[in-house]
């Protein structure tokens, strides 16, 4: 896997994790890959793996059970406000670098309206297709 170099790569093995349990990858409470698994998987260090499971478990999204391995939480909340916190940093990221490109919020508005309008055309045309 391509890790970018200005993020360290826990974080963003730890991100991989978290969006993987907000898409349903992982539902509540199911078992996650062990530490093994994820090391050879993502050509990764496993000590950096490990790193990232262990902020999981301290923020809750994980839950270590001795001796079976890592599940993700079956607190709803817990997964709820990790979602709201991935989607506004999304938003934010983008915001930032749309206006570093110099477009105003009402650009910005804009571009996205058109490119939402876009995407329901394909996915109608495609639904279409079938």
């Amino acid at each position: 896997m391509k890790f970018k170099d200005n993020v360290p790569i826990y974080l963003q093995i730890k991100d991989i994790i978290n969006r993987q349990i907000i898409a349903g990858k992982y539902s509540l409470g199911a078992k996650i890959p062990s530490v093994r698994d994820l090391s050879v998987k993502l050509e990764v260090n496993i000590n950096t793996i490990q790193k990232a499971v262990n902020e999981l478990v301290q923020e809750e999204v994980v839950v270590t059970k001795r001796g079976l391995g890592n599940f993700v939480t079956e607190n709803v909340q817990v997964v709820d406000e990790l979602k709201d916190q991935l989607i506004k940093q999304t938003i934010a990221d983008m915001y930032e670098s749309l206006t570093a490109m110099g477009l105003d919020q009402g650009e910005i508005f804009y571009y996205i309206k058109m490119y939402l309008a876009e995407r329901i055309k394909d996915n109608d045309q495609s639904s279409a297709n079938k």
